[in-house]
Protein backbone atom coordinates (compact mmCIF):
# COMPACT_ATOMS: atom_id res chain seq x y z
CA UNK A 1 0.00 0.00 0.00
CA UNK A 2 1.36 3.46 -0.67
CA UNK A 3 2.38 5.32 2.70
CA UNK A 4 1.01 8.69 2.64
CA UNK A 5 2.73 11.00 4.23
CA UNK A 6 0.75 13.23 7.64
CA UNK A 7 1.22 15.97 5.94
CA UNK A 8 -1.27 15.42 3.23
CA UNK A 9 -3.86 14.16 6.31
CA UNK A 10 -5.00 17.57 7.44
CA UNK A 11 -8.59 16.24 7.25
CA UNK A 12 -8.46 12.20 8.04
CA UNK A 13 -7.13 10.80 11.00
CA UNK A 14 -5.75 7.90 9.45
CA UNK A 15 -5.55 7.58 5.61
CA UNK A 16 -8.20 6.07 3.64
CA UNK A 17 -7.51 2.72 2.10
CA UNK A 18 -8.52 3.21 -1.13
CA UNK A 19 -5.27 3.66 -3.40
CA UNK A 20 -6.91 5.71 -5.86
CA UNK A 21 -7.65 8.16 -3.11
CA UNK A 22 -3.94 8.15 -1.63
CA UNK A 23 -2.73 8.18 -5.55
CA UNK A 24 -4.70 11.48 -6.25
CA UNK A 25 -4.08 13.35 -2.85
CA UNK A 26 -0.18 12.77 -3.29
CA UNK A 27 -0.68 13.88 -7.19
CA UNK A 28 -2.25 16.77 -5.74
CA UNK A 29 0.82 17.45 -4.11
CA UNK A 30 3.59 16.21 -6.90
CA UNK A 31 6.61 16.52 -6.70
CA UNK A 32 6.65 17.69 -3.27
CA UNK A 33 5.55 14.18 -1.91
CA UNK A 34 5.75 11.09 -3.55
CA UNK A 35 8.75 10.90 -5.45
CA UNK A 36 9.95 7.72 -4.20
CA UNK A 37 10.06 4.39 -6.83
CA UNK A 38 7.14 2.64 -5.66
CA UNK A 39 4.82 5.64 -4.90
CA UNK A 40 5.70 7.21 -8.88
CA UNK A 41 5.49 3.38 -9.89
CA UNK A 42 2.18 3.59 -8.98
CA UNK A 43 0.94 7.17 -9.53
CA UNK A 44 2.34 6.41 -13.35
CA UNK A 45 0.44 3.29 -13.56
CA UNK A 46 -2.98 4.71 -12.45
CA UNK A 47 -2.38 7.87 -14.29
CA UNK A 48 -5.34 7.58 -16.90
CA UNK A 49 -7.74 7.09 -13.57
CA UNK A 50 -6.42 9.88 -11.48
CA UNK A 51 -7.33 13.76 -11.88
CA UNK A 52 -3.98 15.20 -13.60
CA UNK A 53 -3.10 18.50 -15.45
CA UNK A 54 -0.70 18.13 -18.42
CA UNK A 55 2.13 19.30 -16.29
CA UNK A 56 1.95 16.72 -12.98
CA UNK A 57 1.33 14.21 -15.99
CA UNK A 58 4.62 15.16 -17.43
CA UNK A 59 6.35 15.36 -14.39
CA UNK A 60 5.16 12.02 -13.16
CA UNK A 61 6.31 10.38 -16.47
CA UNK A 62 9.69 12.04 -16.29
CA UNK A 63 10.28 10.59 -12.89
CA UNK A 64 9.06 6.96 -13.90
CA UNK A 65 11.30 7.14 -17.27
CA UNK A 66 14.54 8.47 -14.48
CA UNK A 67 13.45 5.87 -12.42
CA UNK A 68 13.83 2.86 -15.24
CA UNK A 69 16.55 4.50 -16.28
CA UNK A 70 18.54 4.58 -12.51
CA UNK A 71 16.98 0.80 -12.07
CA UNK A 72 18.14 -0.93 -15.00
CA UNK A 73 21.23 1.10 -14.77
CA UNK A 74 21.43 2.55 -18.18
CA UNK A 75 21.01 6.20 -18.92
CA UNK A 76 19.30 5.32 -22.23
CA UNK A 77 16.15 3.42 -21.28
CA UNK A 78 13.25 4.71 -21.54
CA UNK A 79 11.25 2.58 -18.79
Amino acid sequence: MVELPRQLLWDHKEAPEDLLWRLQRIADFFPQFGTDYETVLELYRHRDQLRLDEPTRAVIEEYHHAWARKKSGNAEADG
